[in-house]
């Protein structure tokens, strides 16, 4: 049966680690929210891929997952985002692999409070069940998410904080109320380097255990140019006896 109950817990936990497109907006590589709007009339466009090895008992379950995240600046202090996951599972145990899109997101970044170093934004979303939840690609049932947001910048050093909830509506009995809380700090070093560091918790989606499983990330951001960006980062995610480990690339262009 170790099979089986690896294969469940890799998928509960890169639901939410991975393929939710509400934890997957930030800036890349990281998942804590900060609070940087397009500006009115401004896009942003983020390619990321992330490649994830999952390890359980001498078990092991590749993942990779390709995002591209649209922004839209619908105002000077408001973007729309729509993000647009693809999902690709490595065999496990003679099992094969299945591959296809995951589930499309929707959200609204509005940052509605400013004072000196510190602003506030409110980001609401929601998910369409576009992913096949047969395959594991998806979870089958539209769901909505809402998190407050703050970043307290005081130059180089940077601190972000992320809390909100997601509505896990799902067709595998999983638990529907998902609290999320992380935390993440970036320090810039000169004009186009930035070393970043973010960590948190969401809560257990399994409804008969207890166990949150904790994320921690490193990484950094290179500026190309004033308009582009690529980064790289290393994400370690460990509950239940398994550990993720996920290779982080991506790449940010502004017009």
């Amino acid at each position: 049966m170790i099979l089986p109950i690896f294969r469940a817990t890799c998928r509960r936990m890169l639901s939410l680690a991975l393929f939710w497109p509400a934890m997957v907006l930030a800036a890349h590589p990281l998942i804590t929210e900060d609070t940087g709007t397009q500006g009115s009339g401004h896009f942003q466009l983020d390619v990321a891929t992330e490649h994830a090895t999952a390890k359980q008992d001498g078990n092991r379950q590749y993942i990779v997952l390709d995002t591209a995240v649209l922004a839209y600046g619908v105002a000077n202090n408001a973007d729309l985002l729509i993000s647009l996951p693809y999902l690709r599972l490595g065999a496990v145990g003679g099992s094969p692999g299945e591959q296809g899109l995951a589930d499309v997101g929707l959200d609204i970044k509005w940052r509605f409070y400013e004072h000196g170093p510190l602003s506030v934004a409110f980001k609401p979303g929601v998910t369409f069940p576009t992913g096949d939840e047969r395959l594991g690609l998806g979870v089958g049932k539209s769901s909505w998410s809402a998190y407050l947001v703050s970043s307290y910048d005081l130059a180089p050093w940077v601190f972000h904080l992320h809390l909100g909830h997601l509505h896990h509506n799902n067709t595998f009995n999983e638990r529907v109320d998902i609290w999320h809380a992380s935390a993440a700090v970036t320090r810039s070093i000169g004009a186009s380097i930035k070393l970043v560091l973010d960590g948190g918790v969401d809560t257990n989606t399994r409804r008969d255990n207890d166990t949150d499983p904790l994320f921690g990330t490193a990484g950094l951001i290179w500026s190309l140019a004033p308009n582009l960006d690529i980064d790289a980062g290393l994400r370690v995610i460990r509950t239940e006896k398994v550990d993720i480990r996920t290779w982080l690339a991506g790449l940010t262009w502004r017009y």
